[in-house]
């Protein structure tokens, strides 16, 4: 396990250290969804649709679209399912702030080329049967319309055969809508750069 891992309880039967560390990151991601799920209920009474569609196991990928730097947090209090995020690098610097990302589900990943350890990371998430959260189009939308996706999405799904689950979050904290997930077939007439990039 990488320094930038979570702990794995399945993995660690017989470390309690490691264990218990793994039942804090629990409590406080369950802590922290409920006061923000509290507050963005009553101070912005935003709305969530296709709650139903959201697969209770299994390995899924939660495909975001991205305008605000709520969108995380929105998405991940809307689902009763324990999400997991990816985030800029840059905001791990400050180390108090990246050990509460880390707290709850965060890893961090670079923005310019391919970040193989964070391609790993959630290969590692996903073949747990785990939920992540990707925003396929890398960064926010400065205007709010949907930019042109990268592939990176594409390659997680060839890879692990997660369902792709489709989520918009509308205008300013007014909604989050989920989609049915998508489940794409195998048999690719395309070579593989193509499928990424079809799926994509």
């Amino acid at each position: 396990m990488t320094g930038n891992q979570l702990p794995v309880i399945d993995e660690l039967p017989d470390n309690r250290l490691l264990i218990t560390d793994y039942l804090n990151i629990t409590m406080i991601y369950t802590i922290a969804r409920f006061i923000l799920y509290l507050f963005f209920k009553i101070f912005y009474r935003i709305k969530v649709y296709g709650r139903e569609n959201f697969p209770g196991t299994g390995p899924v990928i939660v495909a975001s679209n991205h305008a605000s730097f709520f969108d995380p947090i929105i998405v991940g209090i809307s689902v009763s399912r324990k999400l997991n995020f990816l985030a800029k690098e840059s905001l791990f610097r400050f180390k108090p702030f990246g050990r509460l990302l880390r707290s709850v589900n965060t890893m961090p990943i670079k923005r310019e080329g391919g970040d193989i350890n964070a391609f790993r990371q959630s290969l590692n998430i996903l073949a747990q049967g785990k939920a992540l959260l990707i925003f396929p189009e890398g960064t926010r939308s400065k205007d709010g319309n949907l930019q042109k996706p990268r592939h990176g999405i594409g390659f997680l799904e060839a890879k692990t055969g997660a369902d792709i689950l489709p989520c918009y979050v509308k205008g300013s904290l007014d909604a989050v809508y989920f989609g049915k997930p998508i489940k794409f077939d195998n048999k690719f007439s395309c070579n593989r750069k193509e499928r990424h990039k079809y799926v994509a």
